[in-house]
C-alpha cells in the first residue's frame, strides 16, 4: 500500500497531464458546444479528484514519516533514560560495597541501542501469536533481541530474514520472561501468558509471602541479556490463578495494545555475547 501511494504521489502530475491530454483531444474532434461543456465539467471533476487524492497521499506519507521521526527521537530519549538509570545503579552498587568510585564506573557506556521498526504483520487470533517487523539481518537484527514500544515490553525476535523478522510477543503461550512485581521488589517471578485475552498476562512463581500492591508497575528484572532492568510491562490488577499452589500468581494488565501496535524499538545489547559466553562457562557448557 505504501509503495502504491508513493508511486501515485511521485507521478501525480504525469497522470494528471495524461488525463488532460485525452480530454483535450476529445474536445478537438468534437464540435458540439453542449458536449464540450459536459467534457469541461468532467475535466474539472477529474482534475479535482486526482489533485485531492494526491494531496491525501502526501498527507498520509508525511504523517507516516513524522511518526517514524518521532519514534526515532523517542528512541534516543529512552536510551538516555536507561543509560542514566544504568549508571545510577552502578554508583549504588559501588557505594554499598564500599568501593572507591573510579572513572570507569562512571563513564562505562550503556550497552544497549534502540532501533525503530514498523509492525507490518500480525497473527493475534490464537495461542501462538506473532508479529512481523520490517527490519532484518541487513540492519543487524538478530534472534533473541528484545522488542518494546512506548507503552512497554512487546516481545523477543524469534526468526530473522534479510529484511524482515518475526517477533514472539508477550501474548504467546510460549513466551516466558523474568520480571519483578514492582521496581522496588526484591522478588522475581515468571511472566507467562494464560491465553485468555490480549490485554492481560500472569506473573507466576512468586513466593506466597511476596508483598504486592494493586496498581504497582511490573518491570523487567535485568536477569537476562535481552532487556535492561526496570522496563515497564504492565500494572498489577490483583491475584490470578496460579498453576502451582505453592506459589503466588498476579494478574497483570499489559501496557501494550497489541491490536493497534504500529511501531516498535528493537533492543540491541552490545555485551550480550560476552555475557552469554561467561554464563555458559559457569554452567559447564564450555
Amino acid at each position: 500500500m505504501d509503495k502504491l501511494l508513493e508511486f501515485l504521489r511521485s507521478n501525480a502530475h504525469t497522470l494528471l497531464f495524461v488525463v488532460l491530454e485525452v480530454i483535450a483531444l476529445l474536445l478537438l474532434f468534437n464540435g458540439s458546444v453542449y458536449r464540450n461543456s459536459v467534457l469541461l465539467s468532467s475535466t474539472n471533476a477529474v482534475t479535482g479528484t486526482v489533485t485531492e487524492y494526491a494531496n491525501k497521499s502526501n498527507e498520509y506519507l508525511g504523517l507516516r514519516d513524522a511518526n517514524v521521526a518521532l519514534m526515532s527521537r523517542n528512541a534516543v530519549l529512552e536510551e538516555e533514560n536507561q543509560r542514566l538509570k544504568y549508571q545510577l545503579r552502578r554508583l549504588e552498587v559501588d557505594s554499598l560495597t564500599w568501593q572507591r568510585l573510579s572513572t570507569d564506573s562512571v563513564i562505562r557506556p550503556f550497552p544497549y541501542q534502540y532501533k525503530v521498526a514498523q509492525v507490518v504483520g500480525t497473527t493475534l487470533f490464537g495461542g501462538k501469536n506473532y508479529l512481523t517487523i520490517d527490519m532484518g539481518s541487513s540492519e543487524a537484527i538478530q534472534n533473541d533481541m528484545g522488542v518494546l514500544s512506548n507503552e512497554g515490553i512487546v516481545g523477543v525476535v524469534e526468526t530473522t530474514g534479510r529484511n524482515y523478522a518475526k517477533v514472539i510477543p508477550l501474548v504467546n503461550s510460549d513466551f516466558k520472561l523474568n520480571c519483578k512485581p514492582s521496581p522496588r521488589s526484591e522478588y522475581v517471578g515468571t511472566l507467562s501468558w494464560d491465553g485468555k485475552d490480549l490485554e492481560h498476562t500472569l506473573l507466576t512463581n512468586l513466593p506466597k509471602h511476596a508483598p504486592y500492591n494493586v496498581g504497582d508497575s511490573v518491570v523487567t528484572s535485568g536477569y537476562s541479556a535481552i532487556f535492561p532492568e526496570g522496563l515497564f510491562i504492565g500494572t498489577v490488577e490483583g491475584e490470578g490463578e496460579s498453576p502451582n499452589d505453592n506459589f503466588r500468581a498476579l494478574r497483570v494488565k499489559l501496557g501494550v495494545a497489541f491490536g493497534t501496535l504500529k511501531y516498535v524499538y528493537v533492543v540491541q545489547n552490545y555485551e550480550r555475547e560476552e555475557r552469554l559466553e561467561i554464563e555458559a562457562v559457569e554452567k559447564g557448557e564450555r
